[in-house]
């Protein structure tokens, strides 16, 4: 899975693999595609489990129904 923002001057990717039954690592990175030597710097790592994912997109979902 990859989830990915681009603007003019930034691009954020966030991708999330799994690491067994129930653990899951979420890898937030970026990149700035003008620089010189545009490379990919970790932002946030982290082994989550599927409770915790759910609870993570839980609040991203209460944000997104506030905003709208």
């Amino acid at each position: 899975m990859a989830i990915t923002q681009t603007t003019v001057c930034a691009q954020l990717d966030a991708t999330i693999q799994s690491l067994g039954a129930d653990q899951h690592h979420l890898l937030i990175t970026s990149v700035v595609p003008s620089a010189r030597r545009p490379e990919h710097q970790v932002r946030y790592s982290s082994a989550l489990t599927t409770a915790e994912l759910r609870r993570l997109r839980d609040v991203i979902d209460q944000a997104l129904t506030q905003a709208a």
